[in-house]
């Protein structure tokens, strides 16, 4: 377990990687126990893979794997649901990532032999996850005699943690560089020809400056288009792949915040004067906040500005054992008590080192402790020790804190530091492991004191609680369908919330907690269909699902008013374009032409081919390209651009003299370019190719 435990603290990259999975036993257990006829297959589909279906439990054996490893290298035994939740999606891009290439790399002959993989862990460049997990955390050299006593040690064994940690490592390094083979494949067969680079490096080279003139769009009258049926739809279907949508829901749903009524308020006001005079003449301030209030007692020794304005100014003047309210704050009413006057440092500065501490090396690390507080003692350098010892990141500054004040860091520390004396070295057990100190200095003492706060928040109680359920209850049975759920909101004067394109996985809702439930809901029910009443922390919701998306190309009814709006506008740039053109012939510059079409001419300066926004024209490729090249001189023709439709003339063209070099660099960014893509552009593409489904939200 020692050498697993320095693995542990060396695999910090791995853990980045391979996050902890989720159990999907609790969610799936009883339908997996049921084993009943009334389950089709598509009910254990987890996901479809080029037409060939993948059973929940597969996933399910790969999440088991992946959590066992997770626990034995982060040395946890429970995972904490954002960080399972993460690795589902982890664990699933692995999945699919194998069960879409192993064709490919079958077809290709890919593969990685027994001596490859040997080389790539004990030869002289060892793969990266090698030189991460055994690597000397001091030096960043590989400790080889380290490496092979692991191997040896493991090979040795019949089934440990250790080996099954030792397979993992193997079988990911098999992973990975089978698919960077693969990519290599890719990248190889990708190049930058002489012709690309030479049109490019002519493309860029170039600059012009040019004057032009606008008709926007908006200069013909929407009244005088008319389109028809047939023009939508051929317009639909010549434009069909730019109405490709994913699959969501669009939801509205009114909510029920449940909040403190009126006789809440009552109740909490009437205990805070009740417990007052017992609150005054007990001695026991610490136990008694501990027991009765809301709020725990807080250790801490306060300066005036650490303080509510409420109570501050009081605090500072009165004795030990005054009692400041009633007072209501923060929505709780509150007693306020004098516990203790204490003189101490404003502020101190100290140094550290910290030692990691695990159940398995408490007692390896305790001994260490105490061997470094001795040499220190002894005149040892602790800024070196703090360097060569220390897991915080104020390591490299020799454990430098620099200056703080109390309550900035972790109560055992601070007291320490606070309570001390300036040339303190001492041993500090805090949650994060054993500090050892060093005060290094002390500003001058000043008044503090420690306030016992007696907290009676106001919370809705059980009765207002269910008369909001009642309300939203109401709601929900009355207005069972999307026409009665919109009247209603109107009648009602209510004000809606929206939660448009949900995706089957999503988890998050603004202003909701944790509302999967709702989310699991809306792919389960109809368009128009209302919810029954759902609750989330404080909140009762009631939903209508607005708008269903399945995955496939928007209904020709949903984006009418955008296919519209297009077939408009090149309607509108037929009719400028055509009105344009008798006086373009008869214009010999910008400014007459602008004359003729009561127009203003504008100026563009530093056009290149690369150029995105135009001066006072924004972003219009079409100009852009047009522009790049017009002979200097000329009128263009009529140019529907995004805004309007325009006529340019070159006013200035420049050309680079070092073509020759930007040849060059392009044909390098080019390079660059292709060989990025390769690295996800190929497996981005075959990925849809096996066209996957993915049934995730039906068990998450």
């Amino acid at each position: 377990m020692a050498t697993l435990e320095k693995i542990r603290n060396r695999a910090g990259l791995l853990v980045s990687i391979i996050i902890g999975l989720a159990l999907l036993a609790f969610v799936l257990g009883d339908m997996l126990n049921s084993g009943g006829s009334m389950f089709s297959k598509s009910q254990y589909e987890i996901a479809k893979v080029a037409g060939k279906s993948i059973p929940y439990n597969d996933f399910q054996e790969k999440i088991d794997n992946f959590i066992e490893i997770n626990k034995i290298q982060s040395g946890r035994s429970n995972l904490d649901e954002s960080t399972l939740d993460n690795i589902r999606n982890v664990s699933w891009e692995y999945m699919i990532e194998e069960l879409i290439m192993s064709d490919e790399y079958e077809k290709l002959g890919i593969t990685v032999t027994g001596d490859e993989l040997m080389d790539m862990i004990q030869g002289e460049n060892p793969h990266p996850i090698i030189r991460q997990v055994f690597s000397d955390p001091q030096t960043g050299m590989l400790n080889k005699s380290f490496m092979f006593d692991f191997i040896q040690r493991t090979l040795q064994e019949e089934d440990s943690e250790r080996k099954k940690f030792w397979f993992y490592i193997e079988d990911e390094i098999f992973r990975q560089r089978r698919l960077a083979k693969y990519t290599n494949l890719i990248k190889k067969g990708l190049y930058v020809n002489s012709l690309q680079a030479k049109r490019r490096g002519e493309e860029i080279s170039k600059t012009v400056d040019i004057d032009f003139v606008v008709r926007p769009f908006t200069s013909v009258p929407d009244s005088i288009i008319k389109i028809s049926e047939k023009e939508v739809r051929a317009f639909y279907k010549d434009h069909l792949a730019r109405y490709r949508q994913e699959e969501s829901r669009d939801l509205k749903y009114v909510v029920y915040e449940v909040k403190p009524s009126p006789e809440d308020y009552r109740i909490a006001e009437d205990w805070i004067n009740k417990i007052h005079p017992e609150f005054v003449s007990t001695k026991e301030t610490r136990q008694f906040v501990n027991l009765q209030s809301d709020v725990p007692f807080e250790e801490r020794n306060y300066m005036k500005d650490d303080l509510s304005d409420t109570i501050a100014d009081f605090m500072f003047e009165a004795q030990e054992g005054d009692v400041y309210g009633p007072y209501f704050e923060n929505n709780a009413y509150k007693l306020a008590k004098l516990a203790k006057i204490d003189y101490l440092p404003d502020s101190v500065k100290a140094r550290h080192i910290l030692l990691q501490v695990s159940q398995e090396n408490y007692a390896q690390a305790s001994a260490l402790a105490d061997s470094l507080k001795k040499m220190i003692e002894n005149g040892a350098d602790f800024a070196e020790l703090a360097r060569q010892n220390s897991s915080d990141g104020s390591a490299q500054e020799g454990g430098d804190l620099g200056w703080f004040r109390e309550g900035e860091m972790v109560k055992p520390f601070s007291d320490t530091c606070f309570y001390g004396q300036t040339g303190d070295v001492k041993l500090v057990y805090s949650q994060f492991g054993i500090h050892i100190v060093e005060v290094l200095a002390q500003s001058k003492e000043v008044k503090k004191v420690q306030v016992g706060i007696l907290v009676r928040n106001v919370e809705p109680s059980e009765e207002t609680d269910q008369e909001y359920y009642r309300q939203a209850s109401e709601f929900a049975g009355l207005n069972n369908t999307g026409e009665k759920f919109n009247k209603a909101i109107q009648a009602n004067n209510l004000v809606p919330q929206y939660a448009p394109g949900l995706k089957p996985l999503e988890k998050n809702i603004p202003g909701l907690v944790s509302p999967r439930q709702l989310v699991k809901w809306a792919y389960n029910a109809d368009e128009n269909e209302v919810s029954n009443v759902m609750k989330f922390d404080n909140k009762y919701v009631v939903a209508l699902v607005e708008n269903v998306k399945e995955e496939g190309y928007a209904d020709i009814e949903d984006i009418r008013p955008e296919i519209e709006l297009e077939i408009g506008k090149q309607k509108k740039a037929e009719i400028i374009a055509g009105e344009m053109k008798d006086k373009i012939s008869s214009s010999k510059s910008i400014d007459e032409l602008a004359s003729k079409l009561t127009a203003t001419s504008q100026t563009a300066t530093n056009i290149t081919f690369s150029t995105r926004s135009i001066e006072n024209a924004g972003i219009e490729p079409n100009i852009t390209a047009a522009a790049c090249t017009l002979d200097e001189g000329l009128l263009s023709g009529p140019i529907t651009g995004n805004n309007g439709v325009y006529v340019i003339a070159v006013t200035n063209s420049r050309q680079s003299e070092n073509i020759e070099m930007l040849m060059e660099r392009e044909k390098l960014v080019y390079e660059r370019n292709y060989t990025s893509r390769a690295n996800y552009a190929a497996y981005e593409a075959l990925k849809k190719k096996a066209e996957v489904v993915d049934n995730r939200a039906k068990f998450f």
